[in-house]
């Protein structure tokens, strides 16, 4: 697997630690030529740059936005070259990918910074992972996931530039510059799949030999599956596993949330999976919770501004919050305010 942390090292800084946010994504949702205005996550200090999600269109301030530095906003001015899209179309959204209709915006923010939800570090869970990565061993990491952990829609999975890769590549980057340990990933996620599917793959995954499993379903389970449902298929996975890896830790991550377009789920089961996977930590799991953050990015930001489909995957953003997190529950994330060599531009 190519070592992608050199380029990639800044973007895995915590967006709540960092006091620079890289390539924040925003969509313009208003008529083509229209004045539209989005919400950043923070008051900015100074804009860095502006650009395509693709990072080879540069936008200009005052041609093509302005900032609203008090309400934390960045503005599509009339004539704008950035693109926009209809609110009405959102309304019949079929899951097309928003990669071509997306800006993303990195800049500073000193005055201002998150005072939402924060993953906590949870190494104490995970202590023979942790001991292998404080001593430079090899660790071998298996994701098991739905469309989600398959790659869906980050760049580099439809081969889109700017090529990033999601966030299992990224959590293995991540933790191979942290420790310097030797990182092999291994990728069972499969679209469609929810936990049940994943409890006839359990052979798949031990055959790897794994040190640590990634176990994240949610978004599918929600179209029929109860918490009490959901939790049963994930301890069982998690214990077939067991049976084969005895040595074997897990993070559980709980699924970020979708966009309202998403009618054919039940939006309330995502509080119920991330309580129901509370009930299952302690040594040897840990929870990665990402519908926590989720809500919290919501308050602040418009759905779409995290959707690489307008429905329930993420974009580029999306996926380094998912690996943000994933290493911040490892105790392996980088501090944050380091300044950038490697902004895209």
């Amino acid at each position: 697997m190519p070592d992608i942390s050199d380029i990639f090292e800044d973007l895995l800084a915590p967006f709540w630690l960092s006091t620079t946010t890289y390539r924040e994504s925003v969509m313009f949702v208003g008529p083509a030529g229209a004045l539209t205005e989005a919400n950043l996550l923070f008051r900015p200090d100074e804009i860095l740059s502006v650009d395509s999600a693709a990072a080879d269109v540069s936008y200009v301030e005052g041609d093509d936005y302005r900032i609203d530095r008090q309400a934390g906003r960045i503005i599509c001015v009339p004539g704008s070259r950035m693109p926009s899209i209809a609110g009405d179309t959102l309304a019949t959204a079929d899951g097309e990918l928003t990669h071509g209709r997306t800006i993303v915006v990195t800049y500073t923010h000193r005055g201002d910074r998150w005072r939402g939800f924060v993953p906590a570090a949870a190494a104490a869970q995970l202590p023979r992972t942790m001991r292998r990565l404080e001593q430079r061993k090899p660790l071998t990491i298996g994701l098991t996931g739905d469309s989600i952990s398959e790659g869906y829609d980050a760049s580099g999975f439809h081969h889109l530039p700017p090529f990033q890769p999601a966030f299992g590549t990224l959590v293995a980057s991540g933790l191979r510059r942290a420790s310097g340990s030797n990182i092999q990933f291994h990728n069972f996620g499969t679209a469609g799949w929810t936990a049940a599917d994943a409890l006839w793959d359990t052979e798949r995954i031990t055959a790897v030999k794994p040190n640590l499993v990634i176990v994240a379903f949610g978004m599918n389970d929600a179209c029929y599956a109860d918490a009490d449902e959901y939790i049963a298929n994930i301890s069982s996975i998690l214990s077939r596993v067991r049976a084969e890896a005895t040595d074997v830790e897990f993070i559980v991550v709980s699924p970020m949330l979708p966009t309202p377009q998403c009618d054919w789920l039940v939006h309330s089961r995502f509080a119920d999976y991330r309580d129901a996977l509370v009930t299952l930590t302690g040594e040897g799991i840990a929870l990665a919770d990402l519908t926590t953050l989720w809500t919290g990015l919501h308050a602040r930001k418009s759905p779409y501004d995290l959707s690489g489909n307008g429905w329930n995957h993420p974009n580029d953003f999306g996926h380094r919050i998912y690996a943000q997190a994933i290493l911040a529950v490892t105790g392996c994330s980088s501090s944050g305010d380091r300044p950038s060599n490697h902004v895209l531009n």
